[in-house]
């Protein structure tokens, strides 16, 4: 545990002889971090040199405020509590470390001081902050977020997001800025939106920018004493500009004389090193030199001491998952998918049911994403009605989705349940930063000091009409990709509420991926007792049972594949059919128990071939399984979505290619031939509605009559293959038989 001391406030001197102290430690701590790197008993070293003095900021923050910090805010971080024997834990990767050795040093987590884990791309602590901050705004206490950047990082479009963020919501928020001039070896000048190409901005989003010497501890202690006093009243942001100079290199691996003449580097460390200028102050004031020169071999006797007290302590252990452990209880819970007695609700109201519950029963619960109020409530009408029963928590936010996952991560931080909605998984590559970086690391990382129990909702997948590129693809190769997340597709509405109470009562980061051809199915509907169904991530659901194929699949594709293994069933054959509807986790040993029976499988998935999700299943049969298996993948070619709906179809994972891939491994041939008319006279069709959201439409005429073929070379495009009457003919290799069928 670390103590939580603060600087003395019983006079100035007193103030001014402490703030020394710590200022002095950080110096020390780096000197003697660079020794040990220069002797190889260390490998990477970050200075704070020059940038001591924001350790002033230390004196007027409280224990309920947050700190999300720069890297070179060492001395800050001393004022706040952080040891000095942490900082070498940290330097030489030891198991006692706040991350067991898995973060560089310099990137420190203190969860007891409410010091948020550093980021490593730079910039993406900025959105993570006002997430805390709109979760604290309201605390009786009035705590403030601390948010520290560089002069370089503000220009990463997750900082201009989040002071835009914490204008529109006007959050707690000190968005405190170290400008020394460089971006490791690129100068900012003229080059940020605080220090323009004409000179100083005065404001930036409205928000006025003060400016102040950072090297000047006397200057600084006296604007932040206003600063946050402002914040704290009037509960909005603020931005200060601390200019200073940067008093080494970048990092140890860096040399700036490379770039920066001696005369340039020689008069930043004689006119702008804060810790030489408040050591002037303390002498002017009636402080002794003999008195300084015994506190400073003080501080210089204990940082050694706790430099060699780290060097003796325990290397880590490795940590071979991302992954928070998840509850005993979950895994002793029974899947429950509903009764199926009382009303049905399809998988769109299956999952407003659930969050309306979750809204209900759990105050820390919050919605955001585009378009997600009434009277729209959402593009599909998942969230239809939640805003007007739960204002102020389901939430429209601005079209940012960095800035929609980027807050929720903040919020989780601090101890809310966000959920993130996502209006298409195509969009997601915009939030991929947060994502990736930040939600999928931050348990590991933090060697579980921080939670981030965040649900990206996600509506994914093709098979409907009105999509194109950028609105019909399902992004769960990407996804699964990603350590640390646990990633879902359900394909009816009984999955989908199970997965989604689950992932409520969860300590990891879900990312619920939820097909849109699904959303209104009639005949996938779960019973009304939605808030009581539950799945466990990474169980695969079995919907037929054979000993001939394994065929797996997940989303919009079990339906095509449900169709394939009744046409295979009806010839003879024995299907053993799975929805995995988790991805990762996924239920390897279900597959390969099927695959030891069968010797062949077969995976169906909308993403594209290369490095789609499919070749994980296969891959992992191949090494695990003690039998030759002969596999297959129907996938989406690599290519991309068209618009024309025909040729979606065609493009995507079809009834026709998964009969023929799975005929195939069943050494048997398909031939398709038109078929007659239904001799009752009747035909089941699938009418195309006029976009993606479509819930119903209404016949108004048909194309063609029933038995009526189509030559393969006609001009006129055929609107759907339901539109096309085949028969399909299984060919005896080792099986014979006659359905009549169509091929989509």
């Amino acid at each position: 545990m670390h103590t939580k001391e603060s600087l003395v406030r019983d006079g100035a001197g007193h103030q001014l002889a402490d703030l020394y102290r710590y200022m002095r430690t950080a110096r020390e701590i780096d000197e003697r971090e660079r020794v040990l790197v220069a002797r190889n008993q260390a490998h990477f070293h970050v200075s704070g040199a020059g940038h001591e003095a924001s350790a002033c900021l230390a004196r007027h923050l409280t224990g309920s405020d947050w700190l999300h910090l720069h890297y070179r805010d060492k001395a800050l971080l001393l004022t706040r509590g952080l040891s000095v024997q942490e900082f070498f834990r940290s330097l030489l990767g030891r198991g006692t470390a706040h991350s067991a050795g898995r973060q560089m040093s310099a990137h420190f987590s203190a969860p007891d001081l409410n010091v948020l884990s550093l980021v490593g791309p730079v910039g993406n602590n900025a959105l993570q902050a006002v997430g805390v901050a709109a979760a604290i705004k309201l605390n009786t206490d009035r705590p403030i977020v601390v948010c520290s950047l560089g002069d370089g990082t503000t220009q990463e479009g997750e900082v201009l997001e989040a002071i835009a963020e914490a204008v529109r919501w006007q959050l707690p928020v000190l968005f405190l800025i170290h400008d020394n001039r460089f971006s490791i070896s690129t100068t900012t000048r003229g080059k940020t939106f605080f220090n323009l190409p004409t000179g100083d901005a005065t404001e930036y989003y409205g928000l006025p920018i003060l400016r102040i010497d950072g090297s000047d501890a006397q200057a600084l202690d006296a604007g932040f004493e206003d600063v946050v006093a402002t914040i704290r009243q009037t509960r909005g942001p603020k931005i200060v500009v601390m200019e200073m100079e940067r008093l080494s290199d970048h990092t140890n691996a860096d040399d700036q004389s490379q770039y920066r003449c001696a005369e340039e580097i020689a008069s930043g460390r004689n006119v702008a090193d804060p810790v030489r200028k408040l050591r002037d102050v303390l002498l002017l004031q009636g402080s002794t030199e003999p008195e300084l020169q015994d506190l400073e071999l003080t501080i210089c006797e204990s940082v050694l001491r706790a430099a060699d007290e780290a060097m003796s302590e325990s290397e880590p252990v490795a940590m071979f998952t991302a992954k928070a452990p998840l509850p005993k209880e979950l895994f002793e819970r029974q899947e429950y998918r509903g009764d199926h007695t009382s009303p049905q609700l399809t998988m769109r109201e299956s999952l407003c049911q659930v969050i309306r519950e979750r809204l209900k029963t759990d105050p820390r619960v919050f919605l955001y994403g585009q378009d997600i109020e009434d009277p729209k409530g959402d593009v599909f009408g998942v969230t239809r009605g939640l805003s007007t029963a739960f204002p102020g928590r389901v939430v429209n936010a601005p079209l940012s989705e960095s800035t929609i996952v980027g807050t929720a991560i903040g919020r989780a931080l601090a101890g809310q349940r966000p959920v993130a909605f996502i209006q298409f998984a195509d969009f997601l590559p915009q939030a991929f930063n947060q994502i990736v970086s930040e939600l999928g690391s931050m348990y590991w990382r933090t060697n579980g000091g921080w939670q981030c129990p965040v649900i990206i909702m996600a509506t994914c997948g093709g098979y409907k009409s009105g999509l194109g590129p950028f609105h019909a693809q399902t992004m769960d190769g990407f996804a699964a990709h990603v350590p640390g997340i646990d990633v879902v597709m359900p394909s009816s509405a009984a999955d989908a509420a199970g997965l989604l109470n689950a992932a409520f009562e969860s300590p990891r980061p879900t990312l619920f991926l939820y097909p849109k051809s699904c959303l209104n199915l009639t005949d996938r509907t779960a019973s009304a007792d939605v808030v009581n169904q539950f799945v466990l991530p990474g169980k695969a659901r079995r919907l037929m049972n054979g000993t001939d194929l394994t065929l797996v699949t997940w989303g919009s594709p079990v339906a095509q594949c449900e169709k394939a293994a009744t046409a295979l069933y009806e010839s003879g054959f024995t299907i053993d059919l799975f929805d995995l509807r988790s991805i990762a986790p996924w239920d390897e040993d279900a597959i390969l128990k099927s695959t030891q029976t069968t010797g062949r499988l077969v995976v169906v998935h909308e993403d594209n071939h290369t490095a789609g999700f499919g070749a994980e299943v296969i891959a992992t049969v191949a090494e695990r399984a003690s039998r030759t298996v002969t596999f297959r993948r129907v996938a989406r070619p690599d290519t991309h979505i068209p618009y024309h709906y025909a040729s979606q179809l065609e493009i995507l994972p079809s009834y026709k290619r998964t009969l023929e891939a799975c005929a195939d491994l069943l050494a048997c041939d398909v031939v398709w031939e038109n078929s007659p008319a239904d001799p009752h006279g009747q035909a089941t069709i699938t009418a195309i509605g006029s976009g993606p959201s479509d819930e119903m439409v209404d016949l108004i005429s048909i194309a063609v009559q029933v038995g009526d073929g189509r030559s393969e070379d006609s001009s006129r495009p055929t609107a759907d293959p339901a539109e096309r009457c085949f028969r399909r003919r299984l060919s005896p290799r080792s099986h014979a038989g006659t359905i009549w069928n169509t091929p989509h």
